[in-house]
């Protein structure tokens, strides 16, 4: 299994830095999409080596020294040149570096803190500190105030707001990840207030002390910046950048096929990993990524009831597969959903789910206006 493992490794290491082969990529496209927790592996991966901190420690690396240290992990057999393998061996190194340096960074001291548990319980709202501690925000035992460091926040089962960071603070990110089942706010110390989706993480300094602000985001969240003409914000994601202001919009990226920007208000700039493929928005429409196509980017308007609707717990379908809506029911409820009825996945059905009303009353509705039954389990939804 490691070698298997090993195998699997490198094939995405060349998919990130482009020297995959053809055959290669076919092979690994069919194995993530078998398995979803590998692409989910696959899309951490891209955001990680996508990071500009990243990019410069690759540019600064010895390639020579650097083939004579890694070249024992790829097999002897393998066809490949040696620039090619030069860029697997960098992929890992570079992930397994920039991993420390955004977790835990040498310069940041570890800080004794009541509300700090040594591991979280499932299916919590957690907080992961630069230095390797852990909140767990989702427990509504905590204090409500927190103080580390010269950081000051308080902090409740639903919401996080930093409230005071001295010009000092520590500018490594910090990491906020909402698990299925729920939705969190954050508050960042310059004001700017973010949703996040279930599913999601987000990635931001304890204070924005340079000319830029910036943060990494992946899942769905709903971004509304502080204007600040001097520092502007940017938002990361695995495919494209954001540039802003002050503005409002949501982005979804559950997708990595079509991860898009719907824009509420303000205007905002878009420019693709690559550099190669970027757009303006005005509000009311919504730029979708798939670097295959043109430029890149696709501008459409949007639909902000629909876009903007898991804000409040809804999720509206128009002639949607089951399959489809069995994601959808994943993130919201925390249940995984098992077809056992030949076809029953292909359904289309409209209407609407609410996290408020549950899931048990949207299968009754859903039984009645089709011919699939379901048996739902503890987390285990069967549609029969």
């Amino acid at each position: 299994m490691t070698s298997d493992k090993q195998h699997i490794d490198q094939l995405m290491l060349e998919k990130l830095t482009g020297s995959i082969s053809g055959e290669d990529d076919h092979a690994l496209q069919q194995l993530m999409a078998a398995d979803p927790a590998l692409k989910d592996a696959f899309s951490c991966l891209q955001q990680q080596f996508n990071e500009p901190a990243a990019k410069q420690y690759l540019d600064q690396l010895d390639e020579s020294q650097l083939w004579e240290e890694r070249k024992h992990l790829f097999k002897k057999n393998n066809a490949r040149n040696m620039r090619v393998l030069y860029w697997a061996a960098a992929g890992i190194l570079l992930l397994l570096v920039s991993a420390l340096y955004f977790l835990f960074p040498r310069e940041q001291p570890r800080q004794p803190v009541a509300a700090i548990k040594s591991a979280a319980p499932a299916n919590s709202v957690i907080l992961q500190m630069a230095n390797g501690q852990t909140i767990v925000l989702s427990d509504t035992t905590q204090s409500s105030l927190l103080n580390i460091g010269s950081a000051q926040m308080r902090v409740s089962s639903k919401s996080l707001q930093y409230e005071a960071a001295g010009t000092d603070a520590p500018t490594a990110m910090n990491l906020l990840q909402v698990p299925a089942g729920k939705d969190y706010k954050l508050t960042l110390p310059d004001s700017t207030e973010i949703w996040l989706n279930a599913m999601s993480e987000i990635r931001f300094p304890v204070s924005f002390n340079g000319r830029t602000r910036e943060v990494f985001v992946s899942g769905e969240a709903y971004f509304s910046v502080r204007k600040d003409i001097n520092r502007p914000f940017i938002v990361h994601t695995g495919q494209f950048s954001v540039n802003v202001l002050g503005t409002a919009f949501n982005i979804n990226t559950y997708s990595s096929n079509s991860p898009r920007l719907s824009l509420s208000s303000g205007k905002v700039s878009l420019k693709s990993k690559t550099g190669n493929q970027s757009v303006q928005l005005s509000p009311g429409y919504e730029a979708i990524y798939n670097p295959q196509q043109g430029n890149g980017f696709r501008v459409d308007e949007f639909n902000a009831r629909n876009t903007l609707a898991w804000m409040e717990g809804k999720y509206y379908f128009r002639n949607t597969s089951l399959k489809e809506i069995a994601v959808v029911i994943r993130r919201l409820f925390d249940v995984k959903v098992q077809f056992t009825a030949p076809g029953a996945e292909n359904i289309t059905v409209s209407g609407v789910l609410t996290k408020k009303e549950g899931l048990p009353e949207f299968m009754d509705n859903l039984s009645k206006t089709t011919d699939i039954k379901y048996q739902l389990t503890g987390s285990v939804l069967q549609i029969l």
